[in-house]
């Protein structure tokens, strides 16, 4: 399969997942980043690579499900995917992602929580 890099983010803050009370403040982050990559929504298919770099837990209960990581990520994204043609409230058109990659982990002592999100065209 053909692909053509779009963009590379870097996105600082402590990655939330989906439906928490930190979620608002990750898609400001995400979307923050965007914006400071200059990048515009782009036309056709995307695949996508996100490495998160945790924070320490602050409760036992805090627990972080990929799946849960990847969907406000990707919902912040609309500078990237666009807007869904859709009546009503706004929402990106991350449906247009076909393939995604996403890992996890502590972030290294010279690093700080956040992610790291590659984005191609397919």
């Amino acid at each position: 399969m053909e692909r053509r890099h779009l963009v590379t983010l870097e996105v600082e803050g402590r990655p939330a997942t989906f439906a928490t009370a930190h979620e608002r403040a990750w898609k400001q982050a995400v979307r923050d980043a965007v914006a400071r990559s200059g990048v515009s929504p782009g036309e056709g298919r995307f695949g996508v690579r996100i490495e998160f770099r945790l924070a320490a837990a602050r409760t036992s209960n805090e627990v972080w499900d990929l799946d849960n990581l990847i969907k406000p990520t990707l919902d912040a994204m609309e500078g990237v995917f666009g807007l869904r043609p859709w009546k009503g409230t706004p929402q990106p058109a991350d449906g247009r992602v076909d393939r995604i990659e996403a890992s996890k982990r502590l972030p290294s002592a010279d690093e700080r929580p956040g992610a790291t999100i590659d984005v191609w065209l397919l």
